[in-house]
Formats: structure tokens, C-alpha cells, sequence
């Protein structure tokens, strides 16, 4: 593999690690600092139905010990004047003062009188018989006022097919606080869809009601939040919705219904496309870093390696040891060069040198092979006359004798 693939290869695994750690880093912190931010949001839409709610208890608390406390309420306790009910209990002012319902008992806990009106219709209607029995079985906590000043708000759950009610207690004594305490006057609304949607309309939040028994706040998130003295827990229901859950108390002090809180998940959902958007960035910086880098790369290490080889490529096939390296800079690559260049002049050198010995050698030798050439013809001349002189000297002895 040459190494530009191998250096491309590298920087992309290597961005596409970096890009995956970033990735998921950022990811997890946007994410969780958003849904903190929003979980956050939903503890305080809570808060707001819960003061809604106490506005209520402090309006009803109101209406009934204005009724309560009134000596017209003390005379009726005794005597029934019809004229009170006739005066008071009409339709007309029920609807001023937002109330469903009055119960008037006296000392003993029995019912005196009951008045229960349809806001909506402006018809009257009868409450459940099994309203008075709850009352009349609790009536030691309901009718019961250990001073004049006691009185208690509250919702009343009685039945679990009937609607909750949401309820004040008052003492009835005369105009002014004085006693004796002459009986008890229960007010109340219906907690109904209609009041419900009443109270989402004033905190601009959806408000659901649900029994004791829904799973749903079984499933909630197990971190919650302390609102008022309530836990609150918080449920993200799909991508766009999410629900803060409380367990509503009767006026007993028992759980009766979860109250829901829902909400849309624009702060969490930004936080989303905030991180997406960041991905996004990063992946095209991430993209424009791996471009940057193998030009950068190719413009100061490849491109110069490859010259660098075409180079001696070259010088190989040419078998020039004179030629010369163009070394610009003063990096590894520039030094590299340099010390090829004193290569190949170290070897030219030599390569010089031995070809001057060889020439020396050739005109010694050549020198040898004329000098022998001499020296041996000499000789065999020298023999052959000695050889002359030896049959001339033969011949003369043989004459002689």
C-alpha cells in the first residue's frame, strides 16, 4: 500500500473515531443538561397547578366561613327559615360564587338541610346518598371542631365511580366568631372534566386526572422532585409530550387520584436539534480537516517522496552519479536528500578512481606484454644461435679428426 492510501486511511479512521467520541460526548451532555432544563420546567408547571390549586382551597375556605360565620346562617341552622333558602340559595348566587353545592348539619351530625345545583344547566339535582354516608361514617374528622376557628379544605373522594369534590368545612357561629358553635357548613365544587379544563386554561397546562391505581405513575421516572412537601415525578410520554405526576390527598390525608401535568418538550426537542446541528457541524469540519490535511500532507511529504524517487529512478537508469537533488528547506526530507546527494558524489568519486586504476592497470599490463614480447623473442633467438654455434662447433671437430 502506498503511503498516501495509508495516510488517507489513517486520518479517516482516525476522524471517524474522533467524530463518534465527540459525537456521543456531546450528545450526552446537551441531552442530559436539556432534560435536566426540562425536567426542571416540569417540576415548576407542577408548582403552578399546585398554587392553582391552593387558590382554590383558599377561595372555597373563604366562601364557607362567610357562610359559616353569619347570623342569618345561625338562625337557619335552628329554625329552617324558608326565607334564607329563598334568598340565598338560588341559582344566581351559587353561580357568583362558583359553588356546586352547601350541606348545613347541626350539632349532632345530622343533615339539616342540602342544596345542590348544575351549574352548567342551572338545574338543581340530587347528590349521591353514598356522599352522605362517607360524611356521616367520618363524621368525628368532618363534623367535629375541636375551637371556633377550625376549619378544613380539602378534596373528598367518597366514592370511586363518583367525582371527586373539592370541599370546605366551617364552624357555624354568629357574625361575629362568637359561639356557641351551632353546627357545621359544608361547600363544595365538582372536580370535574369542566373544573379541570378550567384549571388548565388559567396554567395554560394540560391537566389529567387519573385513578389511584394507573400505571403510569408506577412507570415514572424513579428521580423526583419535593414541590410544596409533594413528590413529583416526571414521565416522558413520546418525543413531543411529557407529564409530571403527584398523589393528590383527600381532605383525610389519604392518596385518592394521581393529578397529571403534561407538557410540550419544546426545551428538550431544541436541545435535540442543537446537538443535531453540532453533529452536523462537526462532521463538516471533521470533512474539511481530513481535505486539509492530505493536501497539506501531499503538498510537503508525499509529493516530495515521490519526486524524490522519480529522482533516483532516474539516476539509476541513467547511471549518472553527477546529477543533483533540487533540496529546498531544512527538514527531514531536505536532509535526506542532502545525504544522497553526498551519496552518490562519494560514489561518483570512486566510480572515477576506479575507472583511472583501470586505465593504469591496462597500460601496465600492456607495458608487461610488449616487455615479454621483447624479452622472450631475445631468448629464443639467443637459443638458436647458441644452438648454431654448437652444430658449427661439431661440425669442425668432425673435419678435424
Amino acid at each position: 500500500m502506498k503511503l498516501r492510501t495509508k495516510t488517507l486511511v489513517i486520518i479517516c479512521i482516525a476522524s471517524c473515531i474522533l467524530t463518534a467520541v465527540l459525537g456521543v460526548t456531546l450528545g450526552y451532555i446537551v441531552s442530559s443538561g436539556y432534560s435536566g432544563i426540562e425536567r426542571q420546567n416540569v417540576a415548576s408547571n407542577v408548582g403552578r397547578v399546585l398554587n392553582q390549586l391552593q387558590q382554590e382551597d383558599l377561595n372555597i375556605r373563604s366562601i364557607s366561613y362567610d357562610w359559616a360565620v353569619w347570623d342569618d346562617t345561625y338562625s337557619f341552622i335552628n329554625n329552617t327559615n324558608q326565607d334564607f333558602i329563598q334568598l340565598n340559595l338560588q341559582y344566581d348566587i351559587f353561580s357568583k360564587i362558583h359553588i356546586n353545592f352547601m350541606l348545613f348539619y347541626n350539632n349532632s351530625g345530622a343533615l339539616v338541610f342540602a342544596k345542590d345545583l348544575d351549574l352548567k344547566n342551572g338545574s338543581e339535582i340530587q347528590l349521591p346518598d353514598s356522599l352522605f354516608s362517607y360524611i356521616t361514617e367520618n363524621k368525628n374528622s368532618l363534623l367535629k371542631h375541636p375551637d371556633l376557628n377550625f376549619n378544613q379544605t380539602g378534596i373528598l373522594c367518597y366514592d370511586v365511580n363518583e367525582t371527586p369534590l373539592l370541599i370546605g368545612i366551617a364552624p357555624i357561629l354568629h357574625s361575629n366568631s362568637n359561639g356557641p358553635i351551632q353546627g357545621t357548613l359544608i361547600v363544595g365544587r365538582y372536580l370535574d372534566d369542566d373544573k379541570i379544563n378550567t384549571l388548565g386554561n388559567i396554567t395554560q397546562l394540560k391537566i389529567v386526572l387519573h385513578p389511584l391505581s394507573n400505571t403510569l405513575l408506577e412507570e415514572s421516572n424513579q428521580t423526583s422532585f419535593n414541590i410544596q412537601g409533594k413528590a413529583v415525578y416526571i414521565q416522558p410520554v413520546n418525543s413531543t409530550y411529557i407529564a409530571g405526576f403527584f398523589l393528590a390527598d383527600d381532605i383525610l390525608g389519604h392518596p385518592v387520584f394521581a393529578l397529571e401535568v403534561g407538557s410540550n418538550r419544546y426545551v428538550y426537542n431544541q436541545g435535540i436539534g442543537m446537538t443535531r446541528n453540532l453533529l452536523i457541524s462537526l462532521l463538516i469540519i471533521i470533512i474539511v480537516f481530513i481535505v486539509l490535511m492530505i493536501l497539506i500532507i501531499d503538498r510537503f511529504v508525499t509529493s516530495r517522496l515521490t519526486y524524490l524517487t522519480n529522482s533516483i529512478n532516474d539516476i539509476r537508469e541513467s547511471r549518472d552519479l553527477s546529477k543533483k537533488f533540487k533540496a529546498k528547506g531544512n527538514d527531514e526530507i531536505a536532509l535526506l536528500e542532502n545525504k544522497i546527494d553526498t551519496m552518490l558524489t562519494s560514489l561518483h568519486k570512486a566510480w572515477t578512481l576506479k575507472e583511472v586504476t583501470e586505465l593504469s592497470l591496462k597500460k601496465k599490463v600492456d607495458e608487461l606484454e610488449r616487455f615479454k614480447k621483447i624479452t622472450v623473442d631475445r631468448e629464443i633467438k639467443m637459443m638458436e644461435l647458441k644452438q648454431q654455434l654448437n652444430e658449427l662447433r661439431a661440425n669442425s671437430e668432425r673435419k678435424s679428426e
